[in-house]
C-alpha cells in the first residue's frame, strides 16, 4: 500500500485511505440512490451504486485492521428528500459497515440532507468536520474550518480524476487522489476520489475556477498537486506534480 501522506496509505488499487493509528478506513461520495434521482429526471441506468460500494469497502476491510470507517460526506445522493432507494440502501450500507466495525462516522456532505432521519435507529453518527489527531477529516464543499490550519486535510466532493494524453491524442480519464499543500505552506491536503461507480470525476487541471470546492479553487497550490491514479487495470500510479505534467494533460 502507498503512504499517500505520513501515517496514511491508500488500500490496494481502491479509492479507500487507511489511517493506522486510528485504525481508520476513510471513503467518500457514495452517492447512493443515484440511479433513483436519474430516474425521477427521465434517465434510466442500471443499479449497482451500491454494489460498488459493498464491494470497495469489503476489500479494503479484508486487506486492513479497521475499527471505524469514516464517509467524507455524500453517503446519499438526492438533496430535496429521503428517496425510497436511497432510504433501502443507506440502511444495507450501514448494516454492512457495522458487521465489519464498531463505528461509523458520516461527515455530512452537501448531498447529506434529511440524512439524519436515520442517524438515530441505524446508529451511526453525524458530523460537520471531525477532528483524529493531526488528521481533519472534511467533505470539501464549504471553506475550510480554522481546526484544521496546520494539520492534515482528509476530504472528498471534488471527485477527482486526470486525464493523460500523448501526442496522439487522450489515452484515459482515470480516478485518483490528490495531494498537495496549502498556500500557508503549514496544511497539507489529500483529496479522495469518488467511490460512486457513476461520479466519473472532475478534471484536474491548474486553471482554479473547474474546481467546485473552495478549498482547492482558493487555497490549494495547484502547481503543487500531485495526482495517484487508482485504477482496477493499472493499479496505483504516483505521477509528478501538476507544474511537471503540462505537456501530458
Amino acid at each position: 500500500m502507498i503512504e499517500v501522506t505520513p501515517g496514511a496509505e491508500i488500500v490496494d488499487a481502491l479509492p479507500a485511505l487507511y489511517i493506522r493509528k486510528h485504525k481508520a478506513l476513510v471513503v467518500a461520495d457514495a452517492h447512493l440512490g443515484y440511479e433513483e434521482e436519474a430516474a425521477r429526471h427521465g434517465v434510466f441506468m442500471p443499479r449497482f451504486q451500491l454494489a460498488r460500494f459493498l464491494n470497495v469497502l469489503e476489500q479494503a476491510l479484508d486487506l486492513v485492521d479497521a475499527d471505524r470507517v469514516i464517509i467524507a460526506g455524500d453517503l446519499k445522493h438526492r438533496f430535496d428528500g429521503l428517496g425510497r432507494l436511497e432510504r433501502r440502501e443507506v440502511t444495507r450500507a450501514i448494516n454492512f459497515i457495522k458487521e465489519r466495525v464498531r463505528e461509523v462516522i458520516v461527515v455530512r456532505g452537501n448531498h447529506d440532507n434529511y440524512l439524519p432521519i436515520l442517524k438515530d435507529r441505524l446508529g451511526f453518527e453525524i458530523v460537520e468536520h471531525l477532528i483524529l489527531g493531526e488528521y481533519v477529516i472534511i467533505h470539501g464543499h464549504k471553506p475550510l474550518p480554522s481546526e484544521a490550519r496546520g494539520k492534515i486535510v482528509i476530504m472528498g466532493h471534488e471527485h477527482p480524476s486526470i486525464a493523460i494524453r500523448d501526442s496522439i491524442g487522450t489515452v484515459g480519464k482515470f480516478p485518483c487522489f490528490l495531494r498537495g499543500i496549502l498556500k500557508d505552506s503549514k496544511t497539507r491536503v489529500v483529496v479522495l476520489p469518488a467511490i460512486g461507480a457513476y461520479q466519473t470525476g472532475s478534471k484536474v487541471t491548474l486553471n482554479p475556477s473547474t474546481y467546485l470546492s473552495p478549498v482547492l479553487r482558493e487555497e490549494v497550490v495547484l502547481e503543487e498537486l500531485e495526482p495517484i491514479i487508482v485504477d482496477e487495470e493499472i493499479g496505483v500510479l504516483e505521477l509528478p506534480r501538476l507544474a511537471d505534467m503540462l505537456d501530458f494533460m
